[in-house]
């Protein structure tokens, strides 16, 4: 029913960023198993602090792909919720990557991925507010 009410191109892509979301909070649950059992004790505290960084915000970061899902499903075609899904998504990939791959392999050129992927994990969530923003204003 709310797919006749939203059109189906909405529902659909609504369903792919939820299950992206869930797959993106699957890999953070691996990862967070495999720091603890397989990355401490071979890397440095400091390392495994950024590890864990990475881990935490690939968690939080997969909670707002489920989120957008969900809102694109209950507000339809609004392309500024696409951006901010394809941004987080991005935003994601490049800071926790980048990240892992750093504490991972020791290759400070990894680094360069983090802020990156930072700021465009700040514009999907400006993205974000301001495509709810104006959903409220209609």
């Amino acid at each position: 029913m709310a797919e006749c009410l939203i059109g189906t191109a909405a529902a659909r892509w609504g369903g792919r960023f939820v299950a992206l979301g869930a797959l993106v909070m699957a890999l953070a649950v691996i990862f967070g198993a495999a720091g603890d059992h397989l990355v401490a004790g071979r890397v440095s505290a400091e390392d495994l602090h950024i590890y864990d960084i990475a881990n935490r915000f690939q968690i939080y970061h997969g909670l707002g792909l489920l989120f957008i899902g969900v809102l694109i499903r209950q507000y339809g075609k609004r392309r500024l919720l696409y951006a901010a899904g394809g941004l987080m998504a991005l935003g994601t990939l490049l800071f926790c990557g980048g990240l892992y791959l750093l504490t991972l392999t020791g290759d400070v050129s990894w680094a360069f991925f983090a802020p990156v992927g930072g700021i465009t994990l700040i514009l999907s969530w400006l993205l974000l507010a301001l495509s709810m923003w104006r959903a409220s204003a209609t």
